[in-house]
C-alpha cells in the first residue's frame, strides 16, 4: 500500500514549546518525550545555530496527537501521545534511514511499530537493549542527603574527562565521544574526585532524554558506595537547577544499578519498558559523528 501524508519540519521554537507542553499530560506517562524536547530547546537557547538538528511531524499537525520525530545527527527519537500506529508509522516511513540511526528510548508500544517498520523497510537492526524506568520526584530529590566520603570531593566533570567517560560508557558507539562532550558542556553532571590526586573516580551525566546516564565508578574505587553518592548528588542538582523530576533507565539484568536507585527512593514505573537500538547504514559500516563538527 502506498504511503500517504507528508513529513514536515517544525522550525519555530514557540511551536516546539507548545508541542512540549502537550507531553505534560498524565505525568509521568510521557515524560521521556517531554525531556527530549526540553533538552534540545535548552541547547537551542544556548546555541541557536546548533547543527544538524531537525524536528518533524506529519502534515504540519503535531497538535492532534503530539506526533514528532527528532533527529540530531545520527540520533533519532520519535513519539506520539496515543502510542498508536496511525500517523507515526507513516511519518517514520518517510524518514531517510539510509545513513543509519541510534534510536533512543523507544517506548514498548512504539517498539512494536519500530520493529515492524524495520522488517518492512529491510533495515539492519543492531545492538538492541531492553530497559526499565525509575523516577524520583524533584521534591524527593531536593530532600536527599549527600554525604561525600572522606578523601573525596564533588565537582562538575570537565571536557578533559570526556575520553575517559566515553571509553567506559556501556553504550559507547562510533560518534559517542562528541555526544559525551556535548553532554558535559550543556547538561547537569557530577563527578567525584580523589582529594589527594585530584583525579576523577566516579561520575554521572544527564542524557538528552533526561535520564541519568554513564554512571560509572573506576574499579579501584568500587565497593565504597560512590555510585550512590554521585547518583544522589546529580539528582539533587537537577532538582535545584531545572526544577524537574529525575529519571533513570536501567538494563533489566543490572541488579546493582537497580539497588542504587532503590536505596535513594526512586520508584520503579511498573510495566514500562524502553528500548535502545541501532540501525546500520544501508551501505554497511557504522554510523559516526564527523570529526570536528
Amino acid at each position: 500500500m502506498a504511503t500517504v501524508g507528508q513529513l514536515t519540519r517544525i522550525a519555530d521554537v514557540e511551536e516546539l514549546k507548545d508541542l512540549q507542553k502537550l507531553y505534560l499530560k498524565d505525568w509521568p506517562s510521557h515524560c521521556v518525550a517531554y525531556f527530549w524536547l526540553d533538552n534540545y530547546l535548552r541547547w537551542l537557547h544556548q546555541n541557536p545555530t546548533l547543527k544538524h538538528l531537525e524536528f518533524y511531524t506529519l502534515d504540519n499537525d503535531y497538535r492532534s496527537d503530539g506526533l514528532f520525530i527528532l533527529v540530531h545527527r545520527y540520533q533519532l527519537f520519535f513519539s506520539n501521545l496515543s502510542r498508536q500506529k496511525s500517523g507515526l508509522e507513516v511519518a517514520l516511513k518517510h524518514l531517510d534511514w539510509s545513513g543509519g540511526f541510534k534510536v533512543s528510548a523507544i517506548h514498548e508500544t512504539h517498539h512494536k511499530i519500530y520493529k515492524q517498520l524495520a522488517l518492512d523497510l529491510r533495515l539492519h537492526m543492531d545492538r538492541e537493549m531492553n530497559t526499565i524506568m525509575y523516577i524520583l520526584t524533584r521534591e524527593e530529590a531536593a530532600r536527599l542527603q549527600v554525604k561525600c566520603p572522606e578523601g573525596y570531593y564533588l565537582d562538575r566533570v570537565r571536557l578533559e574527562h570526556a575520553d575517559l567517560i566515553n571509553d567506559l560508557w556501556s553504550a559507547r558507539h562510533p560518534g559517542s565521544l562528541k555526544l559525551i562532550q556535548m553532554l558535559i558542556a550543556h547538561n547537569t553532571n557530577v563527578g567525584l574526585f580523589e582529594k589527594e590526586s585530584g583525579s576523577l573516580c566516579a561520575w554521572c551525566l544527564r542524557l538528552q532524554s533526561g535520564f541519568l546516564g554513564a554512571l560509572e565508578v573506576l574499579p579501584a574505587h568500587q565497593r565504597r558506595g560512590l555510585g550512590q553518592v554521585v547518583a544522589a548528588a546529580i539528582s539533587k542538582a537537577i532538582a535545584a537547577d531545572l526544577q524537574q523530576d529525575i529519571t533513570a533507565l536501567v538494563n533489566m539484568n543490572n541488579r546493582a544499578a537497580c539497588r542504587v536507585f532503590e536505596k535513594l527512593g526512586f520508584r520503579l514505573i511498573q510495566g514500562e519498558h524502553y528500548y535502545w537500538s541501532m540501525i546500520r547504514p544501508a551501505e554497511g559500516g557504522q554510523i559516526s559523528w564527523p570529526c570536528g563538527e
